[in-house]
């Protein structure tokens, strides 16, 4: 039920006659089915919308700029409520979790409507055909999707989930309907890569413009697997494998287009212990999400904070991360000391016990595990401010994977603590730089 909790005054919504509490039942006639159709809506000029106001049935008439928003919002109710998977992927995540954490981390979302709102992966195994039609017909674009493997028979394999749908022409049909696709590999050894990995490029690099790059991540592999798959991690080899077909392979495609195509993440890199691609390799970092080109990034934006700067501040500072992102940071705050002398600052790579120590990524690094790490040191050493990334924290609360959160980890370590979501960020926390 997508019920109005308030009307902006002087707004389109008010100036036609909606009120608070009109429950919107209908768009142009047509069944209003959640709150995708509220925004497909409000960015059209015209249309009809039909609420219930008490048990009476109105209608009214818009007549807008498509620019300029209808001023209405929502009860919290009315907020999409993922869809769960109906795959039992081999590489999961959410499986691989050890039991007794709070229960939203165990919920497996694969719903194509939070892909389209929030980019999330999704591998379509569980839309309908209902469904595929109305992404066509309103243009619900860009989508990002889990493909891992175009080989259907391996895909199902991986996905364990023999009903799924053969993902090619669906692509296909979408690319034709004029959906922007971002697509993703997470990387099994032994089951999609090799000539497999080479099939799926190709296919998809048949979609593009539509299917504008593909990214090829390593399967992460915690250390509560007992009773799943057997997989292995991605090794030194193997990663230098799956980058030499991945840039030879982009590469064909770049001469075609002027674009690449198809990306490794940082952390396929750190596995093959190779140089990252440049800054201007990764276009326009779209995505960045996923890992793939967060490094290059990171140094970019410090680079940006770093010429502006005009002296270190007086502080202590400590940057806690990941063990892959450590020599990394290391690297630019070097940068900032060769510059800066009197800059005070280390970083401190947090081993990451609870998960296990093969998750090496910041964004997975917990509370219990920096109070950890940072009590192996003497308080002096580490100084009076702790600077962490926020991709630490969950999206909308400061919480940690653990359950931690961040003013607990402040009262155990008794520091300040500065959160950061980037290098430009980063550097003016450690530096004053000019406006």
């Amino acid at each position: 039920m997508l019920k109005i909790s308030c009307v902006e005054k002087n707004s389109i919504a008010a100036k036609i006659g909606l009120k608070k509490d009109d429950c919107i039942v209908a768009f142009n006639g047509e069944s209003a089915k959640d709150m995708l159709d509220v925004a497909y809506y409000d960015s059209q000029s015209e249309f009809s919308v039909t609420v219930n106001r008490s048990g009476q049935s109105l209608s009214f008439a818009v007549s807008k700029d498509p620019n300029i928003q209808m001023g209405w919002d929502f009860y919290d109710e009315c907020y999409i409520e993922p869809r769960w998977c109906a795959n039992k992927c081999i590489f999961c995540f959410v499986d691989q979790l050890p039991k007794g954490q709070r229960k939203t981390l165990y919920v497996k979302d694969d719903d194509w409507r939070l892909s389209f709102v929030s980019g999330n992966f999704v591998t379509f195994t569980n839309v309908s055909d209902e469904e595929i039609a109305r992404i066509t017909q309103k243009k619900f674009s860009p989508l990002y999707v889990s493909v891992h493997a175009t080989d259907d028979t391996v895909r199902r394999k991986l996905l364990g989930n023999p009903k799924a749908r053969p993902i090619m022409p669906l692509l296909k049909h979408l690319a034709d309907s004029g959906i922007t696709l971002y697509t993703q590999v997470v990387m099994c050894p032994g089951y999609n890569d090799g000539k497999v990995l080479e099939q799926t490029m190709r296919d998809l690099f048949q979609l593009y413009p539509a299917v504008q790059n593909l990214a090829v991540v390593p399967v992460g592999l915690t250390k509560y697997r007992c009773g799943l798959q057997d997989l292995q991690m991605v090794s030194n080899a193997e990663a230098n494998a799956v980058i030499d077909k991945v840039e030879q392979f982009d590469a064909q495609c770049f001469a075609q287009t002027g674009q690449h195509f198809v990306y490794c993440s940082d952390e396929m890199y750190i596995y093959a212990q190779r140089e990252l691609p440049p800054y201007e390799y990764y276009g326009d970092f779209a995505q960045l999400e996923n890992g793939v080109g967060m490094i290059a990034d990171l140094r970019y934006q410090f680079d940006l904070a770093l010429r502006d700067a005009v002296a270190a501040k007086k502080q202590h500072f400590t940057v806690v991360t990941g063990v892959a992102a450590a020599p990394y940071i290391q690297q630019v705050i070097d940068k900032a000391q060769m510059l800066f002398p009197e800059l005070n600052a280390n970083v401190i790579a947090v081993v990451n016990k609870f998960f296990g120590e093969t998750v090496t990524v910041a964004g997975l690094v917990v509370g219990q595990d920096i109070v950890s790490a940072l009590q192996q040191y003497p308080s002096e050493s580490i100084g009076d401010t702790l600077l962490l990334p926020k991709v630490m924290l969950r999206e909308t609360e400061d919480v940690f994977l653990d359950g931690m959160t961040l003013d607990e980890l402040k009262s155990i370590l008794n520091k300040k603590i500065v959160l950061t979501t980037d290098g430009y960020e980063l550097c003016q926390a450690m530096l004053e730089c000019e406006q």
